[in-house]
């Protein structure tokens, strides 16, 4: 087997999380954990399906995380061929396609007129929303594996090789282009860059969290949210694959067998941290931080001081998804296509749909409305009681 084939079998163990890697005494022994089986709830508040639509090719494999971007009153999906549908949010109906014709793996960013694609060999794609028609296209140093950001006058692209690009929303040419040191083993996929006005907030895959000067990617603070412990190079992993939340000028950044942490966004202090392990993203409300640990178990934690507010352990190990929090509640799906509603002050599941095929992570929320794609090739909206 060859070096790149060894790679992209451990980072296949380590993303499915029905075959998670677990401690069983010691960090040198391991086991698979079958998925926890499900017991009867009482059903109060099961998920509503609105529409579902094609979503193109399937995404079996488990490498693909291809979400849903929004974009106004429009859900934009893709498939790894890179053929591309846009649809109506509300009623469903396809309002165009588009064929990138590059091979992908994450899902797009959007603004309101744009929506952005970043391919396995560098190439970024941005398209039109209103018609799907290409608007320009850029080529950066390696595969684009977090959805790309797109603001007013920016797009931010990471490339596998740390790289993070901005670049000109007009044309797509490089403002400026900054590297950074990537472990020799990581997880598949990367953290999505925030974008803000004057800077862009970066979780690298050596558990390091930064803010780039928007002006020249020059780093303003650093932030080592997880050290790298352990004696092989798969206990060393603390990538920061959940894109990090921000809030009252406040981060909130989760690592994988690492950390999570709130960090001050005035000069990067850690506020609180505690020992967490999480790569699917995470969701937040006034009170509250909603995450999914790498087993599966979902957590909230106190906004303020990163103590457990509950934890609800019902669905370890059946591969979930990071929590959406819509209409006062949490949804998350899981790899045998269930959507699972809990609520958000005791983390009790009180409703339960399936669908047809597992959810991939991110789920996206709009306007109470939550858009999911299936790995069976289904785009499914649907909103919460």
């Amino acid at each position: 087997m060859t070096s790149s084939n060894v790679f992209k079998h451990a980072a296949r163990l380590l993303i499915l999380p029905l075959a998670i890697a677990v401690l069983a005494g010691c960090s040198s022994t391991r086991e698979l954990v079958k998925p926890t089986p499900l017991t009867q709830i009482d059903n109060k508040y099961p998920p509503k399906i609105l529409w579902e639509a094609s979503a193109g090719s399937d995404q079996k494999d488990d490498l693909l995380r291809i979400a849903p971007v929004e974009s106004g009153d429009r859900v934009i999906v893709a498939d790894a061929k890179g053929d591309v549908y846009a649809y109506n949010l509300k009623s469903g109906k396809r309002l165009w396609e588009a064929e990138l014709n590059m091979p992908i793996s994450v899902g797009g960013g959007a603004n309101d007129a744009m929506v952005v694609f970043g391919s396995d060999t560098g190439k970024v794609v941005a398209l039109s929303t209103d018609s799907g028609k290409t608007l320009w296209q850029a080529t950066v140093s390696t595969a684009v594996e977090a959805a790309p950001s797109v603001g007013d006058t920016s797009v931010v692209v990471r490339s596998k090789d740390g790289s993070v690009t901005l670049l000109d929303a007009k044309d797509g040419s490089t403002v400026w282009s900054v590297s950074h040191n990537e472990p020799v083993m990581t997880l598949q996929g990367q953290s999505r860059a925030l974008l803000f006005p004057d800077a862009i907030a970066v979780g690298y895959d050596d558990g390091e969290f930064a803010i780039l000067s928007r002006a020249d990617g020059r780093p303003l603070w650093k932030n080592q949210v997880a050290l790298p412990m352990g004696r092989t190079e798969i206990d060393r992993m603390v990538d920061i694959d959940a894109t990090p939340l921000f809030a009252d000028a406040v981060f909130y950044v989760a690592t994988y067998q690492g950390r999570i942490a709130a960090i001050n966004a005035k000069g990067g202090q850690t506020i609180w941290s505690r020992k967490f392990s999480s790569f699917t993203d995470m969701s937040i409300d006034q009170h509250a931080l909603y995450a999914t640990d790498a087993n599966g178990i979902v957590w909230a934690l106190d906004r303020r001081t990163g103590e457990p507010l509950w934890r609800q352990s019902a669905l370890a190990y059946r591969g979930v998804t990071g929590p959406a929090l819509s209409n006062g509640k949490l949804v998350v799906g899981d790899k045998e296509g269930y959507l699972h509603v809990l609520d958000p002050q005791t983390g009790a599941i009180v409703g339960r749909l399936r669908v047809s095929g597992g959810l991939i992570d991110p789920m996206r929320t709009e306007n109470n409305v939550v858009a999911a794609v299936t790995r069976g090739g289904d785009l499914v909206v649907f909103d919460l009681p």
